[in-house]
């Protein structure tokens, strides 16, 4: 939103300098300064939109080939102990058992099934909302968005001083403070392309954090759901069987 109140700013701009130019010979200057601008600004939108989609590429890959993955196996795993705890109870319950023991049995049974799979969903969630969103927002967005900030005052700067009445008649002092504005907006454009680039750099550190945030997450899913079938056959043995 502030990269496009920008460039409304910048088009509203380059139209005055434009026609200060047929209407004063004097304004030549302002041409020079015009075509520069406008060269700087294009660029800065170009740079800014190539390290957005770098960070979503890396981002992407991450998703496919980390944490995909790992949310697979956990669910290969879950899917284990639930048939291990269902042929277990198979196996100790008799042919013709009946009864409110064995209901609780096939009861625990469905419950510690769904109990995993919700688990399972938390430590999806928790990644996307704890590590990709908030990260998100402590991390590359916010950069960028300084970025626009501070480009869109120095481009606000720039469109008061157009705005003079003296723009042409005072050029000299014009000329000058339009060229400290523009060196302005081309440090703050290296900063914070400068910026931008050690965030995506610390990418793979927040990949690596975030992996063992799944991963741990989805362990403890796993023992979670080994100790349900442990619990419910001791269950089955203690309550249904030597009742």
């Amino acid at each position: 939103m502030e990269l496009s109140l920008s460039s409304w700013k910048l088009t509203w701009l380059c139209g005055l300098v434009g026609l200060l130019l047929v209407t004063v010979v004097q304004g030549t200057f302002l041409d020079t300064y015009q075509v520069q601008l406008a060269e700087l600004h294009k660029q800065m939108k170009t740079e800014i939109g190539k390290r957005f989609r770098e960070n979503s590429e890396l981002n992407g890959v991450m998703i496919t080939q980390d944490l995909i993955p790992l949310l697979a196996e956990g669910t290969v795993a879950i899917r284990e102990a639930n048939g291990e705890l269902r042929g277990q109870v198979d196996t100790l319950r008799p042919s013709d058992a009946t009864g409110e023991c064995w209901a609780s049995v096939d009861a625990l049974i469905y419950l510690y099934t769904q109990f995993a799979q919700w688990d399972l969903q938390d430590c999806a969630y928790g990644g996307y909302s704890q590590w990709m969103r908030e990260d998100s927002r402590l991390r590359f967005y916010p950069v960028a968005h300084e970025l626009h900030r501070a480009s869109s005052e120095v481009i606000n700067t720039i469109v008061g001083i157009l705005a003079e009445d003296n723009v042409v008649t005072n050029g000299e002092d014009v000329e000058g403070r339009l060229d400290g504005s523009l060196d302005h907006f081309n440090e703050v454009f290296i900063e914070g392309l400068q910026d931008l680039d050690e965030e995506i750099e610390k990418h793979n550190d927040r990949s690596v954090a975030i992996e063992q945030y799944m991963r741990e997450c989805i362990d403890r899913t796993i023992a979670t759901s080994r100790e349900d079938v442990e619990y419910t056959v001791r269950y089955a043995e203690y309550f249904c069987l030597e009742a």
